[in-house]
């Protein structure tokens, strides 16, 4: 197998995610990635996955003289010509970065193929991976604004090789994106056009094989230590905004509903207060069913959604109303001898004092709770739609003749550490 140049930097770029990668004998690959979700499929809230169809590029240069040596005379013309040529078994002959998805689940269906070409900037040779794959992938969601909630669905590709050896980054001149139009979910969700790339680092794996380890004694890098080992990743991210309309109308609003009946109860006159409260523990065992029933479409989490702390508050307060009705009751029985209030006692005016404090507690609720509903999930979605935009001026931009070609998505530079082990 042919491997990089050990006495010069090799930069690798792939087209799915942007990519930095390093390479063997302790010489940093630098690989640029550029990722494309080509078709989005169904996003499973429930068991926390999704569907996709994405293309990856992946580039980094190689020596001259090593790699037209394994070329055909025809094929050399080709390269200096500046037309790019196909490679057929490249990888079972000559080193590359051994990419992999991290946030697959089971077996991808996948397709590689190697080209290179010459670049006319820099008179280096490129090899380019292309890599289309298609299957499930897993994705943490975040529901605490759910049914408001704006979803991140990412493709994470590291490499087999230690951040020594391979070191992924993203493609600064060429751009990730998502094909809006292939979207199949657009009855509940809303794909947003930008996306987001992050490189980050992964510790060492917990569990080492012996292959590793001799793998890493050819590298030269046995007496480097264990706990500075990591990986690199790199992820690219898109979008998408759930179409909440339903769980408005068929969630928020019949809470909204089931609780305003509870109000009705103090019309009842004060002596038929037993039916208030018969009418208020009703209506709570029916919203603690509805409770039930939405909660099945969601996965099992440690905390409350948006729509959660709306619903248990108007529990909470529901209780509240069954309480107060059950206390006035006492009050009655201790105050009448044959439980019949009249008009003017003062019985029916602390009933209409309780109703009073009730229904304006019930609507400064509201009023916190839509307040918060435009300040937070909304305005979270109209940044989203404000990168949208930036990311449309920035392709105009470079339409219109951009002497910046270095242009970036929205989100990109982004680097960060995870602390934890990671086992495969």
């Amino acid at each position: 197998m042919i491997s990089p140049s050990s006495d010069k930097l090799t930069v690798v770029h792939v087209r799915l995610v942007f990519l930095r990668i390093g390479k063997a004998h302790s010489i940093t690959l630098t690989i640029k990635s550029h990722p494309m979700i080509s078709h989005l499929g169904e996003i499973d809230t429930l068991n926390e996955r999704y569907q996709a169809h994405a293309s990856i590029e992946s580039r980094w240069t190689v020596s001259h003289d090593k790699f037209l040596s394994t070329i055909t005379t025809t094929e050399q013309e080709r390269l200096i010509n500046g037309k790019s040529i196909l490679l057929d078994k490249y990888e079972q002959t000559h080193w590359h970065p051994q990419l992999y998805i991290e946030n697959a689940l089971g077996d991808l269906k996948e397709q590689i193929k190697y080209s290179a070409k010459i670049n006319g900037k820099d008179a280096k040779i490129y090899v380019c991976e292309h890599r289309i794959i298609k299957g499930l992938f897993w994705e943490k969601l975040e529901l605490q604004h759910f049914p408001s909630d704006v979803q991140d669905l990412s493709i994470s590709v590291t490499s087999t090789y230690f951040h020594n050896r391979v070191v992924l980054i993203a493609d600064p001149h060429r751009q990730s994106g998502v094909n809006r139009e292939a979207f199949v979910d657009q009855q509940e969700w809303s794909l947003y056009e930008h996306t987001d790339t992050q490189e980050r680092y992964i510790k060492e794996f917990l569990f080492r094989t012996d292959y590793e380890g001799d793998d890493d004694d050819e590298g030269g890098i046995h007496s480097m230590n264990t706990e500075d080992r990591k990986r690199s990743v790199l992820t690219v991210t898109c979008h998408v905004a759930r179409q909440s309309q339903y769980f408005f109308w068929n969630g928020f609003c019949l809470i909204l509903l089931i609780t305003l009946v509870s109000f009705c109860a103090f019309g009842l006159p004060l002596q038929y207060v037993v039916n208030r409260l018969q009418v208020s523990c009703t209506l709570l065992l029916t919203s603690i069913s509805f409770r039930w029933t939405i909660n099945r479409s969601l996965p099992t989490i440690s905390y409350l959604t948006s729509l959660d702390r709306y619903g248990i508050l108007c529990i909470f307060n529901l209780i509240l109303h069954s309480m107060w009705h059950s206390i006035i009751s006492v009050i009655i029985y201790e105050q009448t001898s044959d439980f019949r209030v009249p008009k003017g006692s003062w019985m029916v005016y602390l009933d209409r004092g309780a109703f009073a404090v009730f229904f304006s507690a019930f609507i400064i609720l509201h009023i916190i709770m839509i307040t918060w509903l435009f300040r937070v999930p909304l305005k979270h979605r109209q940044d989203m739609k404000d990168k949208d935009y930036r990311h449309r001026a920035g392709i105009v931009g470079k339409l219109n003749g951009n002497a910046n070609p270095s242009f970036s998505p929205i989100g990109y530079d982004m680097t960060v550490y995870d602390q934890k082990s990671t086992i495969i």
